[in-house]
């Protein structure tokens, strides 16, 4: 990987995680146990070598498309598994192959996606998500809160306005996923 190419994967590993921090810190806020748990985390290293030209295999389509967030929650004793994807489309897009890997793989997952409209963050379970590329966030998805019912109105509006704020100073919108992960 020569410099160019080393730049650009940890700046855009730095975009995407700052949308994953700002729902990390928005769910421990609110009382649950949230722990890094993607491979952009636990395998940086691995990603960092799994390029294009990479044999496509059941265990490397497991890898890139394993979770970034794993959640417990003490009251209801159970652990989530979140993927976070921020989209600046209205309405959001999402490549159907990416949601027919998550079922494959993490079917009882919970993908949050942070869209610069409404309440910003929505969450659905992957399992009750249809195959489309195209996703409406009041009939697709579910606010936050109604998912995470200890995460307050509160502390929605002031996220809400981080998330926004965030998406306004990124320079390149990040609506699609990179070439790698197809």
């Amino acid at each position: 990987m020569n410099n160019s190419d080393k730049n650009t994967f940890y700046d855009d590993m730095l975009k995407g995680n700052a949308h994953k921090n700002i729902v990390k810190n928005l769910l421990e806020k609110s009382g649950y146990k949230v722990y890094s748990f993607g491979y952009e985390t636990l395998l940086s290293d691995v990603k960092s070598r799994l390029t294009k030209d990479t044999k496509n295999s059941r265990t490397v389509r497991r890898i890139r498309s394993s979770p970034d967030l794993l959640v417990y929650d003490e009251q209801k004793n159970d652990l989530m598994l979140v993927e976070v994807k921020m989209r600046t489309s209205c309405p959001p897009r999402i490549k159907p192959r990416l949601i027919e890997r998550y079922k494959e793989f993490w079917d009882d997952s919970i993908l949050v996606i942070v869209v610069k409209e409404g309440n910003v963050f929505y969450a659905q379970r992957i399992s009750e998500l249809e195959t489309t590329p195209e996703y409406y966030r009041i009939s697709d998805f579910e606010k936050l809160q109604d998912v995470f019912i200890r995460v307050s109105e509160k502390d929605i509006l002031h996220y809400r306005e981080v998330a926004l704020e965030t998406m306004k100073t990124q320079k390149k919108p990040t609506i699609d996923e990179p070439e790698e992960e197809e």
